[in-house]
C-alpha cells in the first residue's frame, strides 16, 4: 500500500494513464472515421481532419493544433444527442431553424463559409467562443459545404 506522501503521485501516475487513454481511443476513432474518405474527396478530408485547416479562436492570434480543429471532434452527421455542437447535416443546414436564440435561419455556401471564417451564422448570431475562426479557401469551403450537404 502507498504511503501518505506517495498516493499523490499514484493518483497523478493514473490520471495520466486515463487521459492517455482517452487520447488514444479518440485518435482510433477520428482514424477510423477519417478512413472512409476516398482520396479525391476534400470535403470529408476535411471534416475528418485528413485535410488540416489553420485555425484561432475568437480573439485570440494564436494558431490551434490540427487535432483540434476537426469539425469531426465537435460535430456528428448524424445522432445528434451527445454532441458537443449541432450536427453537421443537410437538413441542420438547409432547413429554417432558430439557432441560438436568434430568429429561424437556414445556411447557403455563403453564409456557411461565412461562419467558418467570422464565427457569425445566417441571422447574424456570433458562435460560441469554442468554435474556430478557420483560415480556409474558397475551394476548401466548396467542398466541405458539397460533403456535407450532398450539393
Amino acid at each position: 500500500m502507498a504511503s501518505p506522501s506517495q498516493r499523490p503521485a499514484a493518483r497523478a501516475s493514473i490520471g495520466f494513464v486515463l487521459a492517455a487513454a482517452a487520447l488514444l481511443v479518440n485518435a482510433v476513432h477520428a482514424a477510423d472515421a477519417a478512413g472512409q474518405c476516398e482520396a479525391a474527396d476534400l470535403g470529408c478530408a476535411i471534416f475528418n481532419g485528413q485535410h488540416a485547416l489553420a485555425a484561432q479562436l475568437r480573439g485570440d492570434d494564436r494558431t490551434l493544433p490540427a487535432s483540434t480543429t476537426r469539425c469531426i471532434n465537435c460535430h456528428t452527421q448524424t445522432d445528434p444527442a451527445g454532441a458537443f455542437a449541432p450536427p453537421l447535416t443537410r437538413d441542420y443546414l438547409l432547413d429554417a431553424v432558430n439557432r441560438r436564440g436568434g430568429p429561424p435561419s437556414h445556411y447557403d455556401l455563403a453564409s456557411f463559409c461565412r461562419v467558418l471564417k467570422n464565427g457569425v451564422d445566417p441571422a447574424g448570431v456570433v458562435l460560441r467562443k469554442s468554435m474556430p475562426h478557420y483560415q480556409i479557401s474558397d475551394a476548401e469551403c466548396t467542398a466541405l459545404w458539397r460533403f456535407i450537404t450532398n450539393r
